[in-house]
């Protein structure tokens, strides 16, 4: 074979080379992951989720933890911005006021801007206070400010619209809204549906769990007996269900933690709901 042939034999060969060197060393950068995805996006072993929002966040993480860690393969980290009875527009407002004066700090100690750069969240959670849930007029400008400012800081993480629940049948607040406990739901569903559209967003539809729950079983009671708007253990244990369904796309039958005191067939009941 003559020298002017070897040549593009010898190129071909060493680009090969180099292209294998190339992706072999990309290949054992990458840490391995689960085979978990949200929204079509990979997502680290561990699920890392920020919430802003108020107690309501706060009930529905309450057993979260440990029912991730009952499921094999799956682990979570839960980070709160949630401040009781805050609406979206005291969370825009505390991001303004943030800005202007970085000593304000209202989230134990850290300022939203702090808590969004603390970690790489795969999950942001929003959503509006039980209050104003059924009042459509309430959600915006605020809700676009919050998930601008959380597309600034955590560029790389996926917001979801937490919808929240309609108030027990019997709690007193509805008479003083004026409001029924179907029609408190229908209207939260509409404004948290619309929500999660603007912002091609996942909702955690713990509105939807409760309301079907009590329609199949009003025994089983949801709601805290002190107010009968926050969740009882129940109630939380269901909204737990629900978020570890939605944001690792697993059947809520795989759970196998059952909280202290919960009767098994109340926990196969909730878990049977969440998986609708």
């Amino acid at each position: 074979m003559s020298a002017l042939k070897i040549i593009p034999v010898m190129m071909r060969q060493i680009k090969s080379l180099v292209l294998l060197i190339f992706f072999s060393a990309f290949a054992f950068s990458v840490k391995p992951s689960l085979a978990l995805t949200i929204n079509n996006k990979s997502v680290s072993d561990t699920l890392k989720v920020l919430t802003i929002g108020n107690s309501f966040a706060d009930n529905a993480c309450h057993f979260l933890s440990e029912i991730t860690q009952s499921v094999e393969g799956c682990n979570i980290l839960i980070q709160k911005a949630n401040l009781g009875g805050c609406s979206l527009d005291r969370h825009a407002g505390l991001i303004e006021k943030s800005e202007q004066d970085p000593s304000t700090k209202p989230y134990n100690g850290k300022s939203l801007k702090e808590l969004l750069q603390s970690n790489n969240w795969d999950v942001v959670t929003i959503q509006q206070v039980s209050g104003n849930s059924f009042r459509k007029e309430t959600y915006q400008p605020y809700a676009d400010k919050i998930v601008d400012y959380v597309k600034k800081y955590a560029p790389h993480s996926r917001v979801y619209i937490h919808q929240t629940w309609p108030y027990a049948p019997d709690c007193k607040r509805l008479e003083e809204y004026d409001i029924s406990f179907k029609e408190m739901y229908k209207k939260l569903n509409k404004n948290y549906k619309t929500l999660a559209k603007r912002y091609d967003a996942t909702r955690l539809e713990s509105g939807d769990a409760f309301y079907l729950a009590h329609k199949k079983n009003g025994d089983v009671d949801l709601w805290s007996p002190s107010d009968r708007y926050h969740a009882s253990p129940n109630g939380c244990y269901l909204a737990g269900c629900v978020w570890f369904s939605q944001l690792f796309g697993v059947s809520p039958e795989k759970i196998t933690f059952v909280p202290k005191d919960m009767p098994a067939e109340t926990a196969q009941f909730l878990r049977k709901i969440a998986s609708k």
